[in-house]
């Protein structure tokens, strides 16, 4: 977990890739010290001005990709939330829970696959574990009002370019979802 003291709040940088269909973002996201990536979408980071990015998720030192190959780079980026399928974590040393901000709270695992909406003629298939509350439903977790909700364990068909296709977290965006199947067969 990087960490940095900016006047006098702290805060945490993630790396992440994040996907829109037809082009790939990997660059960082700052958020506050006591987000945690997930929160960080759902509930909006604070920029380095007194606003506050809701719609739209700001990255730094970004490498844009497309589809069909080519890359750009660009040292700051906004992307809206809506045009977002999902945002991959791409490195596994921010993944603890920072301070004791979140209490523990007993979950199960269920192994999910889940169809995304992507272009025409490319749709992202996820598999993973979705974590519901013990006695809940993956239903009770899909229809929360977050915008994004946590996968673990992924494995993403077709691969990203550059082959990537295995990350520990993915957030999905619910919008974008076109089906979501329970108990999908053996974990990635």
């Amino acid at each position: 977990m990087t960490s940095e003291n900016e006047g006098s709040e702290l805060h945490k940088q993630f790396e992440v890739l994040v996907c829109t269909g037809e082009l790939s973002f990997a660059g960082t996201l700052k958020c506050e010290f006591s987000q945690r990536l997930i929160d960080a979408l759902n509930e909006g980071v604070q920029t380095d001005t007194s606003s506050k990015a809701v719609d739209f998720l700001p990255l730094m030192n970004v490498s844009v990709t497309g589809i069909k190959g080519g890359e750009k780079k660009y040292p700051r980026m906004y992307i809206a939330k809506s045009n977002i399928i999902f945002v991959a974590h791409t490195s596994g040393k921010n993944l603890e829970k920072p301070l004791s901000t979140y209490p523990f709270k007993e979950k199960l695992p269920v192994i999910v696959m889940a169809q995304m909406a992507v272009i025409s003629n490319l749709n992202y298939r996820l598999k993973g574990r979705i974590y519901v509350d013990t006695w809940g439903q993956v239903i009770d977790t899909i229809e929360s009002e977050a915008r994004f909700i946590p996968l673990t364990q992924v494995e993403i068909e077709p691969a990203l370019p550059g082959g990537i296709s295995r990350f520990d977290f993915v957030a999905l965006n619910k919008q974008r979802i076109v089906s979501i199947c329970e108990n999908a067969g053996p974990s990635p």
